[in-house]
């Protein structure tokens, strides 16, 4: 039995990074340096952080009483 209740999310998940990655400029994309590829991912995933919604913190203390 295979458990697919997370493939649309991950389906998303990996068009969204692909968006990203076809939108960095070429020099980027072609860069020859040995990490470039890490600091290529590191800015996709950062990018993809930043459009996450806000999420605001519960104060201690709060109380809905």
């Amino acid at each position: 039995m295979i458990d697919d209740r997370l493939l649309e999310h991950w389906t998303r998940e990996r068009a969204a990074r692909d968006r990203l990655r076809s939108s960095l400029p070429p020099s980027w994309r072609n860069d020859p340096r040995p990490n470039m590829d890490v600091v290529r991912e590191l800015y996709i995933e950062a990018m993809l952080r930043l459009k996450e919604p806000a999420v605001q913190p519960v104060a201690i203390g709060d109380d809905d009483r």
